[in-house]
């Protein structure tokens, strides 16, 4: 009788999705209560939606027994340059993007502790925990703007589930620092830029642009797409932005290349854009590949600062930051490798021969 009863509450418990022994509680980022093991027994993981930036920051890719396709791209994503060979040795466990096609037989066959997922569908975390039946912990940057606050929670959640707890709050309190060492303006004194060129769905052109962009907060620069009443990433009208005219212009470094082919049909446009002829124009690091890379939005703060208010920062060495700043995510300078793919932040100007960097 005994023995019987011990195998219908087993069945009950396979049922129901009761956690396995020595499994605790956690709330991940989008407020689900998960069952996790034990952080000594999580030795196994897999990371989609560009989570890897996580597992990555916390210093656990030895752990990682599969990735998505585009983390063996050539891409400008730090986590990508910083894992390269391991990436390239480990089996692809899906095709990511903006539709993500994950492969739930190979996922289960490589038989990971936990999946981490940052995404945009609040249904699918629930979904893939069905289908995997493992625990799935969804991580945010924000939505539908980059949200440090969000951020550095999920580096902590992150941190715990893995044990590593230390490494963590270490990386949330330089990030904190990092804010203090660009102190805003007076309101008056502040420069008004705009932000085109940003990736959305694949690299855009110079309409494409985001409300509450943090490197402009950081930077205390003012954001000529706030206060249409819009959060995150929008497509501005073209018009809109030709009749602002923004006397400082910043391009993200994936939409360049949009840019300069635009400039063959729509080279008029472009001319009439005052901040292009007079080159006070400046390119950025891409600061979304696959959402974002927020150790580049921290980066490219400094760049916008130095560019804005250039005798209030002549000595700031952006250069030299972004390495630190790699450092501090990554444990490892990737300053050179991202200019390599994308090219170096720098001041452009519109010239005969096309957008190019200012002499």
């Amino acid at each position: 009788m005994a023995k019987t009863l011990s195998l219908l509450l087993l069945a009950l418990a396979l049922l129901t999705g009761a956690a396995p022994a020595g499994a605790r509680p956690v709330t991940d980022a989008m407020g689900r209560v998960v069952e996790v093991p034990e952080p000594q027994n999580v030795k196994r993981i897999i990371a989609l939606g560009s989570s890897m930036a996580f597992v990555t920051y916390l210093g656990a890719q030895d752990r990682v027994v599969g990735v998505e396709d585009i983390d063996k791209a050539v891409i400008a994503k730090p986590y990508v340059l910083c894992n390269r060979e391991r990436f390239n040795k480990l089996p692809v466990v899906g095709k990511a993007g903006a539709v993500r096609v994950p492969n739930y037989e190979r996922i289960v066959g490589l038989n990971p502790d936990v999946v981490f997922i940052i995404s945009t569908d609040p249904s699918e975390p629930d979904l893939l925990q069905r289908k995997l039946r493992v625990p799935v912990i969804a991580l945010s940057q924000g939505l539908p703007a980059f949200d440090s606050k969000v951020f550095l929670e999920s580096i902590l959640l992150a941190g715990n589930i893995l044990g590593r707890e230390e490494r963590a709050q270490e990386l949330v309190t330089g990030i904190r620092a990092l804010a203090t060492r660009l102190p805003a303006p007076a309101e008056k004194e502040m420069a008004q830029a705009y932000v085109g060129g940003l990736s959305y769905r694949g690299n855009q052109d110079i309409k494409s642009t985001a409300a509450d962009f943090l490197p402009f907060t950081l930077s205390g620069v003012k954001n000529m797409a706030d206060g249409m009443g819009r959060s995150g990433h929008y497509f501005i009208n073209r018009e809109f932005l030709l009749a602002t005219n923004p006397p400082l212009i910043f391009i993200d470094g994936n939409g360049l290349p949009l840019i300069r082919q635009a400039l063959g049909s729509e080279r008029g446009y472009y001319e009439r854009l005052t901040a292009l002829t007079n080159g006070n124009t400046w390119l950025l690091l891409p600061h979304t590949a696959y959402f974002n890379n927020p150790e580049v939005l921290y980066i490219n703060a400094f760049f916008m600062a130095k560019a804005a208010y250039p005798q209030r920062y002549s000595s700031l060495d952006p250069e030299a930051l972004a390495d630190e700043i790699f450092i501090l995510f990554n444990g490892r300078p990737l300053y050179e490798d991202m200019v390599r793919v994308t090219g170096r932040p720098g001041r452009l100007q519109l010239t005969a021969q096309g957008l190019d960097y200012a002499r």
